[in-house]
């Protein structure tokens, strides 16, 4: 059956504006809609081949699909439609140009690594070479000790947000790598130094024979693309221009997780093309800045300052869920929210304070609602504001022996926080049950990294290679533990020493004393490199000493958390139905019942916009129900809008 378009379809479907954009609400078809629009395009006569549908993200992309069959657009014209993500763009005009520049009659691509373990050991040499730098004038600012190597994720993260914003290129010829440069840039010094080293690296843009790419990971495809289009040095000269693609119309999905760069080539292409029209598709309230550099500025009236002038369309009712979630999410986005009706129940849960209570209801909402745990789907997903949340959760999960896939952060055994902790409990009570393999390699990693001094990046890999890889649970304890506890700062000695102290008395009540006593905020200055990680790790510490007080001994405990992990880590629990996912990395997505645990005032509800669009888009991916969770007189103001 082919869908009925709404009014506000229609009249974003027939309108004939150069340059329209859709402000859409979240569950409000808006791909759907830019299905119609092109579809429309092609009634029109625009040949399909020269309409260029972008989203930002590989899920985005599938939407388009999806909506094509869902509008039952032929597949002998969908399928001529130019489809893809603005990277995947990017990365196939570049391979043109990069091969015409070296005179190859065949396009050899750059590398493309796709997880952090592969470019591990270029993030490692730009700490390095960071650390370097900095000693001469800002050797404070600097605050990653140690090889580095469990600081590379973090960092990464912050290299996405100062691409995605372009922060460097814009600053313009002024930009130095200083504490004052990277404050202006809202970014640490850390992160801006080794940004700053592991791009001279990868682009090799120091060669005077020209910027040589090593290799890209996504979104670097975008972030060059950029670059060059912002330089007077380009490789390219107008007439060769790599995006003179003689397309009619521009289609973008996604809007809101767009930041400068991908709107510096959107910019860029229009001008190329200028007989193409322009379609951009967003949710305002679904900015998040933290991982991919969005803003804002584009989902307003702004975009016309970028992009000419623009037509803004409504897009006002969801097809998601019902009443019950439209209204209070209208109320709190202070916008037009109207809904087809849809049976779709809201509830706010009072709870007992504490990680029980929230397994507790989840467990009874799987009953209540007929969770079949053992598929893959989108049936039930808990979405966390802090990943650190997650530890107590999950402990009383496993101890009900319900599985689960966590998206967006490790399971909480996997944490390098938590196993460095693992590891010298069991050194301290001398516990006989031993790590399984894979968790014994991320403990002696932790141990190395939390303790280790500041070795050269081979030196130190060496290092790694004969002791981390090689020594066994009984040699490291025996041997390696030692030395290098000898080899740290007097400080962190001295912590450890009256840590273990406590350990050693072997009950599970004084774990948290043990914590304490580590001083994280000392240990932890080598390893991560914001407030925001620093937040999390307490908090993750904090839930585990909690955890831990239910034990009758440590070695209760740890022999709990030997055979959890052991579970964890088989194959299949990673296609559980259950998903304790970030908020960030839900969005895009649906789940027939969402669960929002500790929706608090400390833990959210800052008043920022960031903070209530976060909520926002947790709130609206439930299709069925959804559920928010809070502490005895401590709810969030988010859920007076809920409220009866």
């Amino acid at each position: 059956m082919l869908l009925i378009p709404s009014k506000e379809q229609i009249d974003i479907i027939n309108a004939m504006s150069p340059r329209i954009l859709i402000e859409a609400n979240a569950g409000s078809a808006k791909t759907t809609t830019a299905a119609m629009r092109i579809q429309k395009m092609v009634d029109r006569g625009v040949d399909p081949s020269k309409i260029v549908a972008l989203a930002y993200s590989t899920p985005g992309v599938k939407a388009y699909a999806e909506a094509f069959r869902r509008i039952g657009m032929p597949e002998s014209i969908s399928s001529k439609v130019r489809i893809g993500t603005v990277d995947e763009l990017c990365a196939a005009r570049l391979r043109q140009v990069e091969a015409e520049v070296r005179g190859e009659s065949k396009v050899n691509p750059v590398k493309f690594c796709e997880r952090a373990i592969q470019i591990q050991p270029y993030v490692l040499r730009a700490i390095l070479r960071a650390r370097e730098v900095s000693e001469e004038q800002f050797a404070d600012d600097f605050v990653i000790q140690g090889t580095g190597a469990l600081s590379v994720e973090y960092l990464l993260e912050g290299f996405n947000v100062l691409k995605g914003t372009l922060a460097v290129p814009r600053y313009g010829e002024a930009f130095s790598c200083t504490p004052a440069v990277a404050a202006e840039l809202s970014t640490d010094y850390t992160t801006l130094a080794a940004f700053v080293q592991y791009e001279r690296d990868r682009t090799d843009y120091a060669n005077p024979e020209g910027e040589k790419v090593k290799f890209r990971c996504p979104g670097d495809a975008t972030y060059d693309m950029a670059r060059w289009l912002m330089s007077e040095n380009a490789p390219w000269s107008g007439e060769t221009h790599p995006f003179d693609l003689g397309i009619e119309a521009v289609v973008l999905d996604e809007m809101h997780d767009c930041g400068w760069a991908v709107f510096t080539v959107i910019r860029a292409l229009l001008a190329c093309n200028p007989e193409a029209t322009f379609l951009g598709v967003g949710d305002r309230d679904q900015v998040i800045h933290a991982k991919n550099g969005a803003d804002s500025y584009f989902m307003s009236p702004n975009l016309s300052r970028e992009l000419g002038e623009v037509t803004a369309f409504p897009l006002t009712i969801t097809r998601r869920f019902g009443k019950q979630i439209a209204s209070p999410l209208g109320t709190l986005a202070t916008k037009a929210y109207n809904f087809d009706p849809a049976n779709t129940s809201a509830a706010i849960r009072r709870l007992a304070e504490g990680p029980k209570a929230n397994a507790d209801l989840i467990v009874q909402l799987i009953s209540q609602y007929n969770v079949d745990l053992s598929t893959i789907g989108d049936d039930f997903a808990v979405l966390l504001r802090h990943p650190g949340a997650s530890v107590g959760i999950e402990h009383e999960l496993l101890l009900k022996g319900v599985t689960y896939q966590t998206v967006g952060f490790r399971p909480f055994l996997q944490r390098p926080e938590i196993a460095f902790v693992r590891m010298l409990l069991s050194i301290a009570v001398d516990h006989q049950r031993k790590f399984i393999p894979s968790a014994l390699l991320e403990a002696k990693q932790a141990v190395w990294e939390f303790m280790g001094t500041n070795l050269p990046v081979l030196d130190a890999q060496e290092a790694t290679d004969k002791t981390i890889h090689s020594a066994t649970e009984d040699n490291f304890r025996q041997f390696v533990f030692p030395k290098l506890l000898g080899e740290a700062e007097q400080e962190i000695q001295d912590a450890i020493h009256a840590a273990m102290e406590i350990a050693a008395t072997n009950d599970a009540s004084k774990i948290k004393d043990f914590i304490d006593a580590l001083d994280f905020n000392r240990i932890g200055q080598k390893i991560y490199v914001s407030e925001a990680d620093f937040e999390d790790v307490r908090y993750a510490l904090d839930s585990l000493g909690k955890v831990a007080s239910v034990y009758t001994s440590i070695d209760a405990f740890l022999g709990a958390m030997n055979t959890f992990d052991h579970t964890l880590r088989k194959p299949s629990a990673a296609h559980r139905q259950l998903r304790l996912s970030t908020i960030e990395d839900a969005k895009g997505l649906e789940f027939r019942i969402v669960f929002m645990p500790d929706c608090n005032q400390k833990t959210f509800d800052n008043g920022t916009q960031d903070e209530r669009n976060l909520f926002y888009v947790a709130a609206s991916r439930a299709k069925e129900l959804l559920v928010m969770g809070h502490a005895r007189d401590a709810e969030s103001s988010y859920l007076t809008h809920f409220a009866p």
